[in-house]
């Protein structure tokens, strides 16, 4: 064959295999790669998910729907840092269900969409009435929340939970079994327990390094099999218990803890038992865990460490508020606060605390948490201060003066049986309080009794109220929102930091007590002037 013939059918072949390649693409392709699929909002029947599934609006899965994401699959939330426009996506079960069940060579991810994130790029996995859902092998990461569940029973397993901006595992009134999981740099705790828990358990989990690893608050739990380690503070606890809480601590090891206060009751209100736990005095096995520690970005620090990318703190002014004053620089965070004869007061466990608006000098007075035992909203009426105490569920009457603390008198929040917010609020004559749900307020006499229920249609009131002489103020997400005792709302401003706890007004301004970061020691009381609450 002549060297034209050669090269001819060189060309032909080549030409015959490049067709066969382009066919081969274009034919069979498309089906082995997966197309990113978009999500947000209602689901309103049954779904499956899997692939690469990004969501750009909150997800939320109602009584009736069944939500199964099958393993492998990997969740993108859009990140939200502006705060003004705080569109911080979350993913919410409201008596649905959700089937996330991966394995562990295929873990189901829920993570944020930033090519670089941050904690609290989402708002994380709310659970709510659901007692069908299952979360295992899942990795939860770079939320505000991990996996948060209330008046439910969620098994939460064989997962990862990592990089959170506050807890990751948290709950009220549910009662789940919590066990294999590896938990490590969540901000505040890796698991918290608050608000009536019953019959909890964690078990064979490794809790490994953070900040503060275990906290029971008015809860029954067993805590059997864990590892506790790489937690740099060995004289602070790995376990607390405190409220009326319930605790068997037993089987468990500890490096790195000091065995006087590595378990440990923070109030006489507690039930605490403890046996047979190992702090390298024994020889107990760590849980073995069989999934691997899969990472696409490590976020290089705890949440809450100085290197902290999250704002917690915003501008201190723009077209809507400003920020007059900082002060209560060392106090802390708090859940009860208030302006009265002259001072703020930040109300807690066992203390309250009077502080100069202007000097930011402050007095301790204490008693005894058999009379207040968790004060979750306060408010002075020109006589008397009062408080919501939702760990006894009532609301307590008391004076103060210089020796201390006198209690005159108390009595059941209204549909106690379901629990309370953090909100208590007067105008001189009666206490205004929010339902649970913060869907309606209700009028009380100062003896308890309901003179009417306020409908609040358009405002969730999870946050603190205060009432101003013409309306009352409260906080939700972005927005201090000001409305009027017919539920109305009547105007916003944008917030001004992170986490309202405690709102009040000193006849002038209106003052916040803020988070920020719960382990911070700035000043987290705020007077903040209104500029303009119509421009939003």
């Amino acid at each position: 064959m002549d060297r034209r013939k050669v090269l001819a059918v060189i060309l032909i072949c080549t030409i015959a295999c490049s067709s066969l390649l382009i066919y081969y693409y274009y034919l069979f392709l498309p089906e082995l790669v997966e197309e990113p699929v978009f999500k947000g909002g209602t689901i309103f029947q049954n779904e499956t998910w899997s692939g690469p599934i990004f969501v750009n609006a909150s997800i939320v899965v109602p009584s009736g729907v069944t939500l199964a994401i099958e393993p492998g699959t990997k969740i993108h939330f859009a990140p939200s840092r502006d705060y003004k426009n705080q569109s911080t996506i979350g993913f919410t079960v409201v008596g649905g269900t959700v089937k996330a069940i991966g394995t562990p060579d295929k873990q189901i991810w829920f993570t944020s969409d930033a090519d670089v994130p941050v904690n609290g790029d989402w708002n994380g996995i709310d659970l709510y009435n659901t007692n069908s859902s299952v979360f295992k092998y899942v990795i939860v990461e770079f939320s505000g929340l991990g996996i948060s569940q209330f008046d439910s029973k969620v098994n939460i397993s064989h997962s990862i939970v990592r990089w959170v901006n506050a807890e990751g595992i948290y709950m009220e009134r549910s009662s789940p079994v919590i066990e294999y999981n590896l938990l490590y740099q969540n901000g505040y705790h890796e698991i918290a327990l608050e608000q009536y828990n019953y019959d909890v358990v964690i078990r064979n989990n490794i809790f490994a390094g953070g900040h503060i690893p275990f906290i029971v608050f008015d809860s029954s739990v067993t805590v059997v099999g864990n590892y506790f380690y790489n937690y740099h503070a060995p004289e602070s606890p790995a376990i607390s218990v405190a409220g009326i809480a319930e605790a068997n601590v037993t089987g468990n090891k500890f490096d790195g803890f000091n065995n006087d206060t590595a378990i440990l009751k923070l109030q006489p209100t507690s039930t605490l038992v403890k046996s047979n736990n190992d702090f390298g005095n024994v020889s107990f096995p760590i849980p073995e865990l069989d999934f691997a520690d899969l990472k696409d970005h490590d976020l290089g620090y705890t949440p809450g460490d100085p290197e902290d990318q999250y704002m917690y703190v915003f501008p201190e002014e723009d077209e809507t508020r400003r920020v007059v004053s900082r002060v209560g620089a060392g106090l802390g965070f708090g859940w009860a606060f208030e302006y009265a004869n002259g001072y703020l007061w930040k109300l807690g466990t066992g203390d309250l605390v009077r502080v100069d608006p202007a000097t930011g000098n402050s007095t301790t007075f204490t008693f005894s948490t058999s009379q207040i035992l968790g004060p979750r909203g306060f408010c002075f009426d020109g006589e008397f201060f009062w408080t919501q105490d939702h760990s006894l569920l009532k609301i307590v009457k008391f004076k103060v003066n210089e020796t201390g603390v006198t209690v005159y008198d108390s009595f059941s929040i209204p549909e106690n049986e379901t629990g309370a917010r953090q909100s208590l609020a007067t105008d001189g004559t009666y206490l205004y309080i929010p339902n649970r749900q913060g869907t309606k307020m209700f009028e009380l006499f100062k003896n308890g009794t309901i003179n009417r229920e306020i409908a609040m249609p358009g405002l969730d009131l999870v946050g603190p109220i205060t009432w101003n002489g013409t309306h009352f103020w409260t906080g939700n997400g972005q927005y201090l929102f000001a409305f009027t005792k017919d539920g109305t709302i009547e105007g916003k401003v944008y917030d001004v930091a992170r986490g309202v706890s405690g709102i009040t007004w000193d006849g002038t301004y209106l003052w916040g007590l803020y988070k920020t970061c719960e382990l911070w020691n700035d000043a987290k009381m705020f007077q903040i002037e209104i500029i303009n609450s119509s421009l939003i």
